[in-house]
């Protein structure tokens, strides 16, 4: 019998998370007063047509409203304005640039499906303190210490145990990173997809933008994202519940994105299965 474990983290909007902008709650007390105005003034009608339509809407709108619904209530509905990099989310190489290995970079609903189901491998790397890099040297140590080798399309999680932070803010702005060299190494041994327990792929933002500023080293910004340019690979942040896998290797992992047409990267609600 098959085991699933949850290894997402939920888009909150009563978190403070600067790829959160608001949302809009249309609860079932107020939905049915609106049926009419969606019929009558849909979004893409333009000026004159909604104008032309008002004589109609005023001798409709009290045909259909709350109480003609059962208990006065119609259905509730929400609206969010939030990033493609909200909540545990998948980057795309379009995120890392226009280009990939030197033609167009692919968005997210045109990568193969296949690569988003597949055997998964989670690497203990809890050891690593803050604001410090996993280096390669990292993942074959933690490779050799499960006796494990890596295959093409393993899916690849790294554990760092960092999301029990979330929504702190250390979460934001202490996690360890991965380093290139690393994540290269991986895409050597044929991995697409690497995932990992922090905010965010590389080092944080502030530490990042701080090196920079010392030695006006560009290969200190976001520099696994800037291999995405050279390299086909994608990456998941902010995984959850890594710890919750009762093994090393032996288990499947799905990851599935939305299909959003022409973005660098989309939602997904990623799954363990044992």
């Amino acid at each position: 019998m098959s085991n699933i474990i949850d290894l997402s983290l939920p888009i909150d909007d009563k978190v403070p998370d600067p790829t959160f902008v608001k949302k809009k709650q249309v609860e079932h007390s107020e939905g049915g007063n609106l049926v009419w105005k969606k019929v009558f003034f849909p979004k893409r009608s333009s000026i004159i047509e909604k104008i032309s339509r008002i004589p109609k809407y005023l001798r409709h709108r009290k045909l259909l409203k709350n109480s003609s619904f059962p208990d006065n209530m119609f259905l509730s509905n929400e609206f969010l304005s939030l990033s493609v990099h909200c909540g545990t989310h998948i980057d795309a190489p379009f995120h890392f640039g226009p280009y990939c290995e030197g033609e167009r970079a692919p968005f997210i609903h045109e990568l193969p499906l296949d690569w988003f189901i597949s055997d998964g491998v989670v690497l203990d790397l809890t050891h690593k303190v803050h604001n410090t890099l996993i280096t390669e040297k990292d993942i074959r140590t933690a490779l050799s210490s499960i006796n494990y080798t890596l295959k093409p399309f393993d899916i690849v999680l790294i554990r760092t145990d960092f999301d029990k932070y979330w929504p702190k803010k250390e979460y934001f702005t202490k996690h360890p990173g991965m380093s290139r060299e690393a994540t290269e190494w991986l895409i050597d041994q044929g991995i697409k997809i690497i995932g990992i327990d922090t905010n965010g792929f590389d080092l944080p933002f502030m530490q990042m933008a701080t090196s920079y500023l010392v030695n006006k080293d560009s290969s200190n910004l976001w520099p696994s994202h800037m291999l995405g340019r050279e390299r086909h690979y994608l990456h998941i942040e902010r995984l959850a519940n890594l710890r919750s896998i009762p093994v090393s290797h032996g288990f499947k992992v799905s990851c599935l994105p939305i299909s959003i047409k022409d973005v660098g990267a989309s939602w997904i609600r990623a799954i363990a299965i044992t």
